[in-house]
């Protein structure tokens, strides 16, 4: 099912705003699904950079976020789309929502990458820097704005117009989903072993106690019949005398 930008189209547009304004602090914004729906809607936002943003992702939910990326000297921005896939997460929502990246990357223009990720390990810093280096010099994450930085001027002939489906790496996606494809796979051969190891176990524990069973009636058995023995023979004594 697609996805629906338009019913918190507001909220969402005002949160991308927010983190793209120089003027704020504001250098993160998360946005999720309401519910079960396939409505997506802002959900948090900070100026605690990468750090922060990560606390509040959920590993089981599918979410979205819009990311601030400083120069060392404040002047220059880059940003960041976080495709954020929690491992958690059901494996049908993760299949329904495989799309709706596309749509979200024409909503929330003007991010220089896009980063897909399961867990906060696939956030690594030094990662995000080594990609957005390749298009400058090198980047660092600011927890917040330690100044005002002034607009610095007028767009020169060298800049080119981000188009966000392009810049959408197929290919990385692609891995992606194989890699996610795989660890489904993994986890369902894993718990198969568990409940079979489980079910040995529970045989084990009754043919166990059934074995016990059986050896305390025998010996009870063997105690009536060695009892019985003996009354035989004392009787039997008893009447010859």
């Amino acid at each position: 099912m697609a996805i629906n930008l338009e019913k918190h189209r507001e909220a969402l547009v005002a949160a991308w705003k927010d983190v793209l304004d120089e003027k704020t602090d504001t250098n993160w914004a998360l946005f999720g699904y309401d519910g079960l729906s396939n409505d997506l809607k802002f959900v948090s936002k900070g100026d605690g950079g990468l750090t922060e943003l990560i606390d509040d992702f959920n590993s089981g939910k599918i979410q979205y976020a819009f990311l601030k990326v400083d120069l060392p000297d404040g002047s220059i921005s880059k940003y960041v789309l976080i495709n954020w896939q929690g491992e958690g997460a059901p494996t049908v929502r993760k299949g329904t929502c495989a799309n709706h990246i596309q749509h979200v990357a024409q909503l929330f223009t003007g991010f220089h990458l896009t980063m897909h990720a399961r867990t906060e390990d696939d956030l690594d810093e030094k990662v995000i820097l080594d990609k957005l280096a390749k298009a400058g010099s090198a980047f660092n994450f600011k927890s917040s704005r330690q100044e005002e930085i002034p607009p610095s001027g007028p767009v020169g002939t060298a800049y080119r117009k981000v188009n966000p489906v392009q810049e959408i790496n197929s290919k990385e996606r692609d891995q992606f989903w194989l890699k996610e494809e795989q660890e489904e796979k993994k986890r369902i051969e894993a718990e198969k072993k568990r409940r079979e190891e489980e079910k040995r176990k529970a045989e084990e524990e009754v043919r166990r106690r059934d074995e016990l069973e059986a050896a305390r009636r025998a010996k009870a058995e063997e105690e009536k019949c060695v009892k019985f023995l003996i009354c035989t023979l004392v009787n039997g004594k008893k009447k010859y005398e």
